[in-house]
């Protein structure tokens, strides 16, 4: 499965289970790593890049109450909190 098919069945199975808040860890920034040059802006993997736009669908706005990146002991900047809706 694709990563938004993950985060999409994940929010049905959690939102129709009664869940109401999740943990999606999206993975740690990095940094870039090539030597060869003086950059060191910060780069997010793919999904970590795409997980708002999930979000945002419509189809997942209907079950999602708040959306946030996570506390630092959560996982911070490569860490999501998704907090449900009521059934």
């Amino acid at each position: 499965l694709e990563a938004e098919d993950v985060f999409k069945n994940r929010l049905e199975e959690s939102f129709n289970s009664g869940l109401r808040c999740l943990l999606f860890i999206t993975g740690k920034k990095l940094y870039n790593k090539n030597k060869n040059t003086n950059d060191d802006r910060l780069y997010f993997g793919k999904i970590r890049s795409n997980i708002y736009s999930w979000a945002l669908k419509t189809y997942n706005q209907e079950k999602i109450l708040y959306f946030s990146e996570a506390h630092q002991a959560h996982g911070g900047a490569g860490s999501f909190y998704v907090y449900l809706r009521k059934k």
